[in-house]
């Protein structure tokens, strides 16, 4: 079986590309395929005879664009000393080393639809050029968008990419196999997760909820992921009816809830979308979020951020009162894993 190298500055299980990166590489292990990560941090334990942990010298954080580019060159110069060609590589940074790339977020390239003077700025030139490069280079074979809407975004961006753009890698879905996916004797909790509450729309939750207790004060409003001390604030006239629950682990509570709420202004994906729909949890979520596509009326309700408060409130009592099972919405890490595997094979 061939070897892969998967490229992410920090493995682990805390944030979206991160927990991508690290179920897909312990899937692929799973499948006797020799992992190695190149990264700079791990925060997570990693105990998989299969997967082997590179770790370079960390590089300053801040700015941004200039630690990419550091953190590019020490990739490249990792590879200098081995043969490449023993290697599949799998980069999901702005590296120029591989053959495969998974693109987890907007196209930069966004900016070029801002006036002109926006991107007048060394960093925006940076980012642009690492952008191209990481997509564009001749070496690259594969790119893999993780959302339709990221799709959508690269063909705009980068049309000369299109022979070499594949299907999106939809991220999967943990444990498939819960039994407690009935919502009968459930509380009327609804759950609001992300650490990134501004971009994920608490403030927009909070009114929705706000005028759904009005009408039934047994409906109760839980937070995940948020700092307390950050959004404490933003309760200041709720006398009860919520819970700020710091960062904990979503598997504790969603087995708990009615409904997940996302309005998020921007989502790239959307993992805990589909994992609450793992837990019978259906949802109601912004037409931004990359997962959307995917979200049949059967799973929840996808609306517009330009809908009105009412539109959003209606659909989550619909949703908060159904009794019908929701179907999962994606699926396992293991299937994406296998199709990783068939496009490794392809590069052989």
């Amino acid at each position: 079986m061939f070897e892969v190298v998967q490229i992410v500055r920090r493995f682990g299980k805390d944030g979206g590309m991160e927990r991508y990166v690290w179920e897909l590489s312990h899937a692929l292990a799973n499948q006797n395929v020799k992992v190695h990560i190149l990264c700079e941090e791990v925060t997570d334990k990693v105990n998989h005879h299969n997967i082997s942990v590179n770790c370079l010298d960390t590089v300053t954080k801040r700015p941004r664009w200039l630690a990419m580019l550091r953190f590019s060159y020490k990739v490249s110069s990792w590879f200098k000393n081995k043969s490449s060609s023993d290697y599949i590589v799998h980069s999901h940074e702005r590296t120029s080393v591989h053959q495969v790339t998974t693109f987890h977020g907007p196209p930069f390239a966004n900016i070029l639809n801002k006036p002109f003077w926006r991107r007048l700025s060394l960093r925006v030139n940076i980012w642009l050029f690492l952008e191209k490069r990481e997509l564009c280079s001749d070496q690259v074979k594969v790119v893999l968008p993780n959302s339709d809407l990221i799709l959508k975004d690269l063909k705009l961006f980068y049309p000369c990419i299109k022979e070499r753009m594949l299907p999106p890698a939809y991220p999967g879905v943990e444990d498939l196999n819960i039994k407690s996916k009935n919502l009968e004797n459930r509380k009327n909790i609804i759950l609001f997760i992300g650490k990134e509450w501004k971009r994920k729309g608490l403030k927009f939750s909070i009114e929705i909820v706000e005028k759904m207790r009005a009408l039934d004060d047994s409906i109760e409003f839980w937070v995940l992921g948020p700092k307390t001390q950050s959004i404490k604030h933003l309760f200041k006239n709720w006398k009860d009816g919520y819970k700020l629950l710091g960062w904990n682990d979503p598997k504790k509570y969603l087995p708990k809830a009615r409904l997940l709420i996302h309005p998020a202004i921007s989502e790239p994906y959307g993992m805990v979308i589909s994992e609450a729909t793992n837990y019978g949890v259906p949802v109601v979520i912004s037409n931004k979020c990359g997962i959307a596509g995917q979200v049949s009326y059967k799973s929840g309700k996808v609306l517009s951020l330009s809908d009105n408060i009412q539109s959003w409130t209606a659909a989550c009592f619909e949703q908060i009162n159904r009794v019908d099972k929701v179907p999962l919405v994606g699926s396992s890490w293991e299937n994406l894993a296998l199709e990783h595997v068939k496009i490794y094979k392809s590069l052989q």
